[in-house]
């Protein structure tokens, strides 16, 4: 049975199809596919990447591994071509941009998006414009070499109709009695002799500017294999900024947790602390009264009660200072005012 999930988009659904019709149901044909890419390219741990990829958006890169490690045995001739077609029609409905290093037709739904490109200037990234230059460079060579082996036969032809012309030469000589034979011969050897020489200084001036292109293209692959190279750079140093961010939020998150529970703690502690103070001077006002009773009997048993004595001044008692406030006391934690009240109504 099939356990892989079921896939998101046309694109992932057609990459399973074929992976799975050369490597076998299930994740097994994404192990398969991820060790034959390791091999070939010395990746590490491919099976991260195609797994990823699948369940959400494949790239290109992805669809490329597919195309040539999942084509059957018995693939025809343009088995590649035709499905690299259809997976860049699959790719642009999901990115919506054509597939880097991809220069044919974009066809969606059966309808001609985009058409091929058709030179370098066209291409919309670097993979693709050095694609397009590397081709025409073969395109360029193959030429070239087609220039050098035309060259080399009219070479051969000039050397043999200069040995013909030499011959020539020299039966003039013996056959004098013929001069004005041997002279028109002569003249139409030299006019195509002169056509010959023409042919090959074309064919060496075509051959100079086709050395020329293919320097030119040389230097264009290069700079635009730079470019690619410093974009690559920056992007591996925009990802480690990133994670380095993610782990500084992270800490710093955890050490607001931790003070905000200790804050929480200490709080909790200050309100127990305060209600057994309360508990203690309720305590101790109950005795006062108490002792006041007592002392009243007494006063009353007695016959010449003396005069009391001035009852000693209360000293202010200072109120905490309440954490978490900085240092001002708020309505909620001012219970002494209450209790000042209290002792009062008992006096």
């Amino acid at each position: 049975m099939n356990t892989l999930r079921q896939p998101a988009n046309p694109l992932s659904k057609a990459l399973r199809e074929l992976m799975e019709s050369r490597h076998g149901k299930g994740y097994g044909s994404m192990r398969r596919l991820a060790d034959k890419v390791q091999e070939a390219t010395k990746c590490p741990d491919p099976y991260k990447t195609i797994s990823r990829q699948l369940d959400g958006r494949p790239r290109w890169q992805l669809v490329e591994w597919v195309l040539d490690h999942c084509a059957p045995d018995d693939a025809e001739e343009g088995w590649r071509a035709h499905q690299a077609e259809r997976l860049a029609g699959f790719y642009y409905s999901v990115h919506r941009e054509r597939p880097p290093r991809y220069p044919g037709r974009l066809i969606v739904d059966g309808v001609t998006v985009e058409e091929a490109i058709s030179s370098p200037e066209e291409a919309r990234d670097p993979t693709t414009r050095v694609l397009l230059l590397q081709e025409e460079i073969a395109r360029l060579q193959e030429s070239f070499e087609r220039g050098e082996e035309l060259s080399a036969r009219l070479r051969d032809q000039a050397a043999g109709l200069q040995g013909q012309l030499h011959s020539l030469q020299k039966d003039y000589a013996t056959l004098e009695s013929a001069h004005h034979l041997i002279r028109q011969t002569k003249q139409e050897l030299d006019g195509l002799v002169a056509t010959l020489q023409e042919r090959v200084r074309t064919a060496e001036e075509t051959a100079e500017l086709l050395e020329r292109r293919v320097r030119n293209a040389h230097e264009e692959a290069n700079y635009s294999q730079a470019a690619l190279e410093q974009k690559k750079r920056e992007y591996e140093e925009l990802e480690q900024r990133e994670s380095r961010t993610r782990v500084d939020l992270a800490e710093a998150r955890d050490i607001a947790d931790k003070r905000y529970h200790d804050l929480d703690r200490y709080r909790q502690e200050s309100d127990e602390a305060q209600q057994r103070l309360r508990n203690q001077i309720v305590s101790l006002e109950r005795d006062m009264i108490e002792l006041r009773e007592r002392l009243r009997g007494l006063d009353s048993r007695t016959p010449n009660p003396s005069p009391p004595s001035p009852r000693p001044p209360v000293a202010d008692t200072p109120k905490p200072r309440q954490p978490g406030h900085g240092g001002r006391r708020g309505p909620e934690y001012d219970w002494m005012r209450d209790d000042d009240d209290d002792q009062n109504h008992f006096r």
